[in-house]
């Protein structure tokens, strides 16, 4: 029986580029609405609209790089703040590896028909099947997806 397993989701070069660019455009254009460059922080809304985006968008990188995946006592969480998703083992009928995703597939938490999916990296990825329950199929891509299925299935016996 295990006590506690903690694996962080991982996440492509490309993403965190992405992102971090998307957060640097913010900034600019927030830096730009203070010093009034290039006629921007002309209108009284521009001060308050560009710190709204900042916070949303900040909002958004905290939830998407705080995805976690744990192995509990008792079941299997997904976190993707500051939702939950938990699976107890009595509900797991087999754990598997699933190969790559394909590249339209996207990023964070995705609904493909009955399977719901943890992503942050086009990457092998750990497949929960279960018998109960309206996704019959979870996919988390964690960091070493061999040694999250060797936990989950200690964790089963």
């Amino acid at each position: 029986m295990i006590g506690f397993y903690e694996q962080k989701a991982t996440y492509s070069k490309q993403i965190r580029l992405l992102m971090v660019t998307g957060l640097l455009l913010i900034l600019a254009f927030y830096i730009f609405s203070l010093t009034e460059l290039f006629g921007f922080g002309t209108d009284p809304e521009e001060r308050y609209f560009l710190p709204l985006i900042l916070l949303i968008y900040l909002a958004a990188m905290w939830s998407f790089f705080g995805m976690k995946f744990l192995i509990t006592s008792d079941r299997v969480v997904a976190v993707f703040p500051p939702f939950r998703y938990s699976i107890p083992f009595s509900d797991i009928s087999s754990v598997d590896i699933m190969d790559e995703f394909p590249w339209y597939m996207g990023w964070g938490v995705r609904i493909w028909g009955r399977k719901l999916i943890f992503v942050g990296k086009h990457a092998k990825a750990v497949a929960i099947r279960k018998d109960k329950g309206f996704f019959r199929t979870v996919v988390l891509v964690s960091e070493k997806p061999g040694e999250f299925r060797k936990r989950v299935e200690m964790a089963l016996e």
